[in-house]
C-alpha cells in the first residue's frame, strides 16, 4: 500500500474541492478538520479558486456561481460592461 503524506494530500488534492465538500470533509477526523481549517489551507484553497476561475474568464465562460458556468465568446462578453469583473 502507498502512503501518502497528509500534508501533501491536503495541499494538493483536497484543495481543488468546492467549499461545500471542504465542510463535509471537516467530519472524517479531528486531523483533517484541523487541516481544513488551518489557515494556510485557507490561503492555498482561496489561491487556486481564484487562479481557476480567472482561468474560466480568460477562455471566454462566464462564471454565474461555483455550480453554474455559461460559454460566452469573448466578443459577445465585451458587449456587456456589467458583466466585466476586473
Amino acid at each position: 500500500m502507498v502512503y501518502l503524506p497528509f500534508d501533501m494530500v491536503l495541499l494538493k488534492i483536497l484543495t481543488r474541492l468546492n467549499a461545500r465538500s471542504i465542510d463535509r470533509y471537516k467530519c472524517v477526523c479531528r486531523q483533517w478538520r484541523d487541516g481544513l481549517s488551518s489557515f494556510e489551507f485557507l490561503l492555498h484553497h482561496s489561491t487556486y479558486v481564484e487562479n481557476y476561475l480567472d482561468y474560466l474568464r480568460d477562455e471566454g465562460f462566464y462564471v454565474v456561481n461555483e455550480y453554474y458556468v455559461e460559454f460566452w465568446p469573448p466578443e459577445q462578453l465585451q458587449k456587456y460592461d456589467f458583466l466585466d469583473q476586473n
